[in-house]
């Protein structure tokens, strides 16, 4: 058996809190997960769910730890060979109060509601603005030091997502108080996630680890895209004219 390692208290750093040596090693795991938020989606298609470890699953059960509404729009078409940044996008907790970041590279309005691309019929019957859900999941097994994974649900998705957490919520339990099966609604012409039945989590300790977890996941959560690449494009000079204004909707 391994001997623990000895904690050692470090200089008191600009912060004015005392840091362990204990406490530093967890800190540091943390920021380089966080940093680097880019390799943990669940990718899903035809009807599969591709996992970060390049396994491919038709159903999850899994542990929904926390979740956020992710508004984004994009003024080209998707093309999943070619993925940009979105021109303007929303993270919230809430879908009603939900506001284009300020980091938005081009703001369609000040509010997501009430803003032309998140009306219907503003991209043919449906919505320019693609209305998303995030999701932070552990697997059942997962530990203190196992990843979040991400899954990234459609718009078609969220309503369906929506009715089964309030259909928990109501029950009195928490999300991660029970399992949960996802899997693809095989109707439907589109990858569309479904939600259900829920399993209850009888293990206090499992629960308990969970929940010394949410900050970490509501953190990862509200990681931004990254939109460094489509600011850099707008501010190149562009040879022999000048640059045209954005067009917005009437």
């Amino acid at each position: 058996m391994a001997t623990a390692k000895t904690s050692v208290v470090k200089a008191k750093p600009k912060g004015g809190a005392l840091v362990s040596g204990s406490q530093q090693e967890a800190l540091d795991k943390l920021r380089a997960r966080l940093l680097a938020p880019t390799g943990d989606k669940i990718k899903i298609s035809n009807k599969q769910f591709k996992l970060p470890s390049g396994d491919t699953l038709d159903f999850l059960d899994v542990i929904v730890v926390d979740f956020v509404f992710y508004n984004t729009y994009y003024e080209g078409a998707y093309d999943k060979d070619n993925m940009v940044p979105p021109n303007c996008f929303s993270i919230n907790v809430e879908q009603k109060t939900m506001v284009p970041s300020a980091n938005s590279p081009d703001k369609q309005a000040d509010a997501c509601a009430g803003c032309w691309a998140n009306e219907f019929g503003s991209s043919g019957k449906g919505k320019a603005c693609q209305n998303r859900c995030l999701i932070a999941v552990l697997p059942r097994d997962a530990g203190e030091d196992t990843p979040f994974a991400i899954l990234d649900i459609s718009p078609t998705a969220v309503k369906g997502f929506s009715s089964y957490m309030t259909g928990v919520v109501r029950g009195g339990k928490m999300p991660y108080e029970v399992a949960t099966h996802v899997e693809c609604n095989p109707t439907f012409k589109h990858d569309v996630a479904v939600f259900s039945d829920p399993q209850l989590i009888e293990d206090d300790g499992f629960i308990g680890m969970v929940e010394s977890r949410l900050g970490e996941a509501a953190e990862r959560l509200q990681q931004e895209p990254d939109v460094s690449a489509f600011k850099a494009a707008n501010d190149a000079p562009k040879k022999g004219s000048l640059k045209a204004p954005v067009k917005r909707r009437a």
